[in-house]
């Protein structure tokens, strides 16, 4: 696999022009009455050529079905830089992040004058948001939509102020979103934005604390069976008790409550790793049962997974997932999402897998045990998604449901690089082993599409499917702010530290360069300087080479030059880039210098207008035929499918709908 980024042969500029042209409506839709129902969903880092050349109908027969059997955009262009929060907010809002304020994932904090070039706040939190999502234009037009673990969700957008204070009129936008987030008929909801623990492995005599068996009610030892053992952990959820016991074949169960009490407890059995093939039969059912624990906000939830333990149970491998809150635009709704759903969490075990606690890895010599233990945590994490997406559609009836789901991104991070022959450390055996477990866990996204896919056509409704960007694998680092020292306009104090009182510019995020400007506090050039500044940097990166003389930068923009790309803005930057094959660029004035080898990673974050970068969009059932019609940018997303339900497009989007050109037309009587 070797997807190199190169120049677009149409320039993006036109792609926008296009979107923004107004067609003949074609005649048709699938309802007369003008009631469609659609699910939009964004699978993180989907990108159809890496599907394709690494997967096949095997694997994931649902997603090559949908871009084979949908219409389908050639491709779909996401933010610059192409990060998660960035391109998420542009698929719901429709505008890019000069207009949102959303421009990567971590945004610089607003207002200027109060905090310096350097300071950031979450790209994901709603407050960092200054443009109108889906679910609030759903909310202000009298339109039902559901948002499930959307980003910028579930609260009001801050609208933060720029320089000063808000100004009257983002006052009464903040007024207007949450009025329309009152609305019983939205349902708004995101677990990421608050957790009380991560996932892990409990181990006696390190998480555990040991406890008195003796304090446990409901206790009846069988006949030959080991005496119990019990320990106590103490999480920022509050106190879990748990007991290990068994029967005259040895320990088998392990049980946890509040409080030290078997009635209402819940129980892991000890179980032989998952074998059987996904298909029919209910994800992750190894799991525990899940036990509510209150905590401030609501309630989060324990799962426990026993994998193996040892005869005298002094040793045991026992996975839970992370505590993670479902905070919800109104609490009727996180109620009844936490009743039906019992828990929901936001990644899977990978970190625990990759850290050897599952057991040895593939990596360093393992038989497969740990890779086929993550999987089962890969399991809960899907079936936990599914169980939400048809509770809130099912429940609730939306017009357009808006979801979402990351493990593809989780999971193509640490293991598609293993496949990139052009990796000076390519492996082809290592490449086999992790390639099948990432092939695995693509099957759980494709599980996940399939079931979003059944619950549209068992209701008449379209499936829109999307990402949010693409992946390259690289194996060199760039240090812009190395660079920028180098070139004079940055300075560090004695300790190494950046110097903004002698500091021109600076790469804060390592996605772009900023001016060090008096809008800024502590900032120290001036407005008419800004422009010496910004050539300055263009000439600092296009003059610089790796050791073979070969540009690292390959080019260098600025927002009033590529205006259709929505670079800069309050919370954007001055001069972004394109880098070289291999190399990826951080904000660290750490190393030896501006260029160096580093570890081998897959990821995004570069130019959003590189192949590489590109995600899909299509329009699947709902009375949508298969073809191919022109790439897009993402800021088509949220008018498009506004229009197919029949609602107005969220106000700040810059571009019109594609629906013409995808071969329907708005639904009869709607006024989009």
């Amino acid at each position: 696999m070797a997807l190199r980024p190169i120049r677009l042969v149409l320039p993006f500029l036109l792609l926008l022009t296009l979107a923004q042209t107004a067609c003949e409506p074609a005649d048709g839709g699938p309802d007369t009455d003008g009631d469609r129902r659609a699910i939009l969903l964004s699978v993180d880092a989907l990108h159809e050529g890496i599907l394709r050349e690494t997967l096949d109908e095997t694997r994931v027969p649902a997603l090559l079905g949908a871009l084979d059997g949908g219409m389908c955009a050639e491709y779909a262009i996401p933010s610059f830089p192409s990060v998660t929060a960035a391109s998420h907010s542009v698929m719901w809002t429709g505008a890019f992040g000069d207009v949102s304020l959303v421009t990567a994932n971590s945004v610089p904090a607003l207002p200027r004058g109060e905090h310096t070039v350097l300071e950031s706040v979450r790209g994901f939190h709603y407050d960092a948001a200054a443009a109108e999502p889906l679910w609030i234009t759903g909310g202000r037009t009298g339109v039902p939509v559901v948002s499930h673990h959307g980003t910028q969700a579930p609260g009001v957008p801050g609208y933060p102020a720029i320089d000063v204070e808000r100004t009257e009129e983002q006052e009464a936008r903040r007024a207007e979103s949450a009025e329309a987030l009152s609305q019983d008929f939205v349902q708004a909801m995101n677990g990421y934005n608050t957790s009380f623990g991560r996932s892990g492995v409990l181990r006696p005599d390190r998480e555990l604390e040991p406890a008195d068996v003796a304090e446990w009610s409901g206790l009846d030892v069988p006949e030959g069976a080991p005496e119990p053992r019990a320990w106590r952990w103490e999480t920022d959820a509050g106190v879990v008790h748990f007991l290990l016991h068994g029967d005259a074949d040895g320990y088998r169960t392990m049980s946890a409550n509040v409080e030290p009490e078997l009635d209402g407890a819940i129980h892991a059995h000890a179980e032989d790793v998952e074998a059987e093939p996904v298909e029919g039969r209910e994800l992750a059912r190894h799991f525990s049962d899940a036990l509510a624990l209150p905590v401030e906000g609501g309630r989060v939830f324990l799962y426990l997974r026993l994998f193996e333990v040892e005869e005298d149970g002094s040793d045991f491998v026992l996975f839970q997932p992370g505590f993670d809150l479902v905070e919800t635009n109104r609490p009727d709704l996180q109620e009844a999402y936490d009743d039906a759903v019992r828990g929901w969490f936001g990644g899977s075990g990978f970190g625990t897998y990759s850290n050897g606690f599952l057991g040895t890895t593939v990596q360093d010599g393992g038989d497969g045990t740990a890779e086929a233990r993550y999987l089962e945590t890969a399991e809960l994490h899907t079936r936990q998604f599914m169980r939400g997406s048809a509770f809130l559609w099912n429940e609730y009836e939306p017009r357009l449901m808006v979801d979402y789901f990351p493990l593809g991104d989780a999971i193509d991070h640490p293991l598609l690089g293993w496949l990139e022959e052009e990796w000076p450390g390519y492996d082809p055996e290592m490449a086999e082993a992790l390639g099948d477990l990432r092939a695995r866990t693509w099957a759980l996204v494709d599980h996940r599409v399939e079931h979003l896919l059944s619950l549209a056509e068992e209701a008449g409704a379209a499936l829109f499917l999307t990402g949010d960007h693409g992946m390259r694998t690289t194996w060199r680092i760039f240090r812009p702010n190395r660079l920028l020292e180098e070139a004079g306009l940055l300075v560090r104090d004695d300790e190494g530290q950046i110097d903004l009182s002698r500091t021109r510019a600076v790469a804060p995020n390592g996605y772009w360069i900023s001016v060090n400007r008096t809008a800024w506090r502590e900032g120290i050039v001036p407005p008419e300087e800004e422009a010496e500044v910004i050539q300055a940097v263009r000439e600092a990166l296009e003059g610089f080479e790796d050791e073979e003389g070969r540009p690292v930068v390959t080019r260098t923009l600025v927002p009033e030059e590529y205006p259709e790309l929505g670079l800069g803005g309050p919370a954007g930057g001055d001069v972004y880039w394109s880098l070289a094959p291999g190399i990826r660029a951080n904000a660290s004035t750490a190393g030896q210098g501006p260029l160096e080898d580093t570890n081998m990673w897959t990821g995004h974050g570069f130019d959003s207008t590189e192949p590489d970068m590109h995600t899909v969009f299509c329009g699947v059932g709902g009375g949508f035929e298969a073809g191919r019609f022109d790439g897009v940018p993402l800021t088509v997303i949220a008018p498009t499918v506004a229009e197919y339900v029949g609602m107005e497009a969220p106000r700040d989007a810059v571009t019109g709908s594609v629906l013409s050109r995808m071969g329907l037309s708005a639904p009869p009587g709607s006024s989009p």
